[in-house]
């Protein structure tokens, strides 16, 4: 059998617990960082919003659907490692 096909914009699922600790702590702690679909000529791709004080950043990379989320946990462990030392 065949992959079933997702609907573009069908928000990926998350990988697995252990790599959403840091992206738990981010949402938590203000930091919404996550996956956002791609239309037009770039249709079928994907690229990842961060959400931080007011302002939003979007990387300028795009992505498979099965890549996204690994994107997505790569930029939490970044934000997760540079601000979680200042809390303890």
């Amino acid at each position: 059998m065949g992959k079933l096909k997702v609907a573009h914009g069908t928000y990926p699922s998350h990988l697995h617990e252990e790599g959403t600790k840091a992206y738990k702590w981010c949402f938590s702690n203000g930091i919404i960082i996550g996956p956002v679909p791609l239309w037009k000529e770039n249709f079928g791709k994907w690229t990842v919003e961060i959400r931080m004080n007011g302002k939003v950043s979007t990387d300028p990379a795009k992505y498979e659907m099965d890549s996204i989320m690994h994107k997505v946990y790569e930029y939490c462990d970044y934000y997760y490692n540079k601000y979680k030392k200042d809390e303890e």
